[in-house]
Order: structure tokens, then sequence, then C-alpha cells
């Protein structure tokens, strides 16, 4: 039998210092498919705030040839519990704090139940550090568009979205309450408004 758990996140908005259109993102090794992904984590409850949890995984993810964060703020918070769900352990989810014995149960992952989503000025030359990031590059997020479901996205866990919305906001729409409660919603909204647009 498995059981659904709230895995709460923290994922990182990082823009180049000369230009807030590029954003740090990392060609994942082997999760999502192996797409591109904004640089973020599971915080390791319960000693990890998702300030703390941000800087740490920004520095495994792509810290490795020295890069740092400055001008780190809280820009969004993502509630939808359902634009990210995986089947793990878990062992996996408490980073093996729980008993061995509970450690191969399966869980439904709800990953980004919730979501701090944090703006910041990267320093540096984003690298891979852990091996978990293939590659760590600047994207222009004026170069995405936005697809008709998840699967045709060259991003993983509907981070096209989050862009999509950094975006948007650059060009002067405000982050609206609700943009991140549904994301099949907020799909549907942003076809209809970049559909307008073109």
């Amino acid at each position: 039998m498995k059981f659904s758990m709230a895995v709460p996140t923290s994922t990182l908005i990082g823009v180049h210092p000369d230009n807030p259109f590029l954003v740090c993102v990392i060609e994942q090794a082997k999760k999502h498919r192996k797409r591109m992904t904004l640089v973020g984590g599971r915080l390791r409850l319960p000693r990890q705030t998702h300030l703390t949890c941000l800087v740490d995984e920004f520095d495994e993810e792509a810290g490795g040839a020295g890069a740092t964060l400055t001008d780190i703020r809280l820009w969004a918070i993502k509630t939808d519990p359902y634009s990210d769900v995986r089947e793990v352990t878990l062992g996996k989810l408490t980073h093996e704090t729980c008993d061995s014995f509970l450690s191969g149960v399966p869980v439904i992952g709800h990953y980004g139940a919730p979501d701090h989503i944090y703006l910041a000025k990267v320093i540096g030359t984003p690298f891979p550090k852990d091996g978990e990031a293939k590659e760590c590059k600047f994207f222009d997020v004026r170069d995405l568009s936005c697809t008709n479901n998840e699967e045709e996205s060259c991003f993983g866990a509907q981070h096209d979205l989050i862009l999509i919305v950094y975006r948007l906001f650059l060009e002067g729409r405000p982050v609206e309450i609700d943009d991140f409660t549904d994301f099949q919603k907020l799909r549907a909204k942003l076809l209809a408004i970049l559909e307008q647009e073109s």
C-alpha cells in the first residue's frame, strides 16, 4: 500500500547580474527525464528552512566553480500539490532519517507542496558540483514558449511555467496570487495570454 506525502521544496530563479532575462538552469543527469530544471530541491526536515535549502541546493548543483548568490528574496510561493508528483521511497524523502525498516516503503511524493520560489543574482559561473546536474547554463527566458502539456516541454517539474510567469513579470505583468495554486489552469492561462500577444 502506498501513501502520499507533501514534500516542501525551494526553487531558485537565479539571474545573470547583467541581464535579468538570463536565468541559471541545470540539465538533469537522471531525474525529470534528463530535461532542464531550475536549481532547487526538497527541504531536509526538520532542520532546514526554505532559505537555507535554497542556498545549499545552489551550492550542490551549481556552485562547482565558486558561483554564489546575492540579493536573495522570496518571489512567490507555489502551493499546487499535483504539479510534480513522483513515486519514491520514504527513506529518500526523509534523507534516511526514518527507521531502517521503513526506508524502502513506497511513497507518492507531492514535490513543491509548498515550494518557495526565490529570486537572486548569480555571481560567477555556475557549474555542476554534486553530479545531479549534467550541465549548468544561463537560459534566455524570451526563448521559451508555452507547450500544450508538460510532456512536450523541455523543462521538468513544470518549471517552464514558472519561467514564463517570470518573463511576463519582467515585461510588466504582476505575479497574481493564484498563479501557482493550480498548474493545469496556469498552463491554460499562459497559453491564452501568449496567444493574445502574438
